[in-house]
């Protein structure tokens, strides 16, 4: 009995993992395909730069909170740094300023939650139609397109690769180990994750978890202007379309990764795992033609299995 006990807790624990890889397993039966080098690249450029706002909403998850407006701040920011590269503007600066832009948006997300007392779905719901409103009023509703042949080194960020790893894959482990090491070896981590575990608690500790909360959210900010950066250089223009439904995709991979909805639990290593085995699906469903309006339903219901599992390992482990 306790041996069966301690196998279902072990395949609870790891169950991120079992899926990811009978996710590979289904891809490479559906396909020959698969285990090319073309795929695999395409696989890794087309997850991961939102597998780098999965990350944000990582922190803001980790709070007890959620961000619906990610997916908007990702098209706005594509705009943005499209409309100063066509203006003329150095790469560097271009690029800094919409960072900036990216982290203002994420603050004022903090603000709102932490200062006004506004629920985090409420806050982030109405900043996910200012952001993408400012995105439309910006680009007057068309896609911004800025001068390939002289901004030829913009867009190899978002092409070019290293044998099958494209280098936007490469930015995004670089920011999941510093994050990764944030959040295991510093005080800030620890009490982002104390936080969501028991608010009341780092509070009385004398820690301030207004800026922590606040933090969060503008670090998620600033992840999606690097996801929108990383796109407006792939695709090599800007538009308002790019990150619909990126909201529910970070959502889902942070879930999938072993991360509680309730907050205080989750893990760099299991977003990147969640964002894998999202991108997978998604590459699963391209290589057999299955319709998009398909994807959507099922992508929608994969979701909703996430969060049921992840409320089943949050009762495994309270056991």
């Amino acid at each position: 009995m306790k041996r069966e006990i301690h196998l279902k807790k072990l395949l609870v624990k790891n169950s991120k993992y079992i899926l990811l890889i009978v996710m590979v397993v289904i891809s490479a039966l559906v396909s020959d395909k698969f285990f090319t080098t073309t795929n695999i690249s395409n696989l890794f450029k087309q997850n991961a730069a939102v597998g780098i706002v999965a990350l944000g909403e990582l922190l803001v998850i980790l709070t007890g909170g959620i961000d619906l407006s990610v997916g908007a701040i990702v098209s706005m920011t594509t705009v943005v740094v499209s409309l100063m590269l066509r203006a003329g503007m150095p790469i560097p600066l271009a690029i800094g300023l919409t960072l900036i832009v990216g982290l203002v948006a994420g603050l004022i997300n903090g603000i709102l939650v932490t200062r006004f007392k506004i629920i985090p779905f409420i806050a982030t719901l109405s900043t996910l139609n200012v952001f993408g409103g400012i995105g439309l009023l910006l680009s007057t509703g068309r896609q911004v397109f800025y001068d390939n042949e002289k901004y030829a080194s913009f867009l190899k960020i978002g092409n070019i690769s290293f044998w099958f790893l494209p280098l936007m894959a490469v930015i995004w482990f670089v920011i999941a180990i510093i994050l990764n090491h944030i959040l295991e070896h510093t005080k800030a981590g620890r009490h982002l994750k104390g936080f969501g575990g028991n608010k009341e608690a780092v509070r009385l500790s004398g820690v301030n978890i207004k800026r922590v909360e606040t933090s969060a959210y503008a670090v998620s900010g600033f992840f999606c202007a690097i996801g929108g950066v990383l796109m407006a250089s792939r695709l090599t223009l800007g538009s308002n379309s790019v990150g619909d439904g990126w909201e529910l995709t970070a959502i889902a991979s942070v879930v999938i990764g072993g991360a509680s909805m309730t907050g205080g639990i989750g893990t760099v290593g299991g977003v990147i795992v969640g964002a894998l085995v999202m991108g997978l699906i998604g590459n699963i469903m391209n290589l057999l033609s299955v319709s998009i309006y398909w994807q959507q339903i099922i992508k929608g219901l994969i979701i909703l299995v996430a969060v049921y599992a992840s409320s089943i390992r949050k009762k495994e482990s309270s056991r």
